[in-house]
């Protein structure tokens, strides 16, 4: 089971994590919310090993990390992109940056640069590279933030549909409806130390919800609730 215990993160007088503990069902969507600055983006970076930290982090296993902008190599194409992640690898790395193209509804875009696609599209290239390098945790960080709601749709349907190649997923989101749309469970973080303001678990499956499903409306209720104090 993938596991934060007594997580303590500091920045010179600032304690961030003063005692964080959550655990994560292994192969879920873990949505994670709060106001700017609360630790969300600490939260993951802790995970992936980016800083200092006390505490104890396991189970997590190796880690894809999608930023909000793309870091696209721009002398490279689309498909060089996702293959520069297997760059290690010695069978099957064609196949599987395509696989990953394909599932992200991209493969058209495989001989194209960085800077002939979309904002949005760069995006979905970003998401096929940590899903073609099969990292066992994907750290999601706002990677739509600047897109409009109907190409994150768009987006969000592809990675329902890939099933995240069995990754337990842990997606740092502003968007109430992206973490709807998305997620198998969202907690709101908070707090100075940060910790955990709302935990919900969201009805399942995820692509057979409906926007006005009331188990969902009740969880839209709560995280809108506990983000506006």
């Amino acid at each position: 089971m993938p596991t934060i215990s007594d997580l303590r993160v500091s920045y010179k007088d600032k304690v961030v994590f003063g005692g964080f503990n959550l655990e994560v069902a292994p192969h879920t969507t873990l949505c994670i919310m709060g106001k700017s600055g609360c630790g969300k983006s600490t939260l993951l970076n802790a995970v992936a090993n980016l800083l200092v930290c006390g505490g104890e982090i396991r189970g997590f296993g190796t880690c894809g990390y999608v930023f909000q902008e793309s870091r696209l190599i721009p002398s490279m194409t689309v498909l060089e992109n996702v293959e520069y992640v297997l760059r290690g690898e010695k069978e099957n790395v064609r196949s599987r940056a395509m696989r990953a193209l394909e599932d992200m509804g991209i493969a058209r875009l495989a001989g194209k640069y960085p800077l002939r696609i979309s904002g949005g599209e760069a995006s979905r290239v970003s998401l096929a590279r940590a899903i073609a390098y099969g990292a066992q945790t994907l750290l999601l960080d706002e990677p739509f933030r600047a897109l409009d709601i109907g190409i994150k749709r768009g987006i969000i349907d592809n990675l329902v549909k890939a099933g995240m190649y069995g990754a337990t997923v842990l997606f740092v989101t502003h968007d109430v409806e992206e973490a709807l749309m998305c997620a198998d469970r969202v907690v709101v973080l908070g707090g100075s130390p940060c910790d955990i303001m709302l935990d919900v678990n969201l009805p399942s499956p995820r692509d057979k919800r409906s926007v006005d499903e009331a188990e969902l409306n009740a969880a839209r209720e709560k995280i809108i609730n506990i983000l506006s104090i």
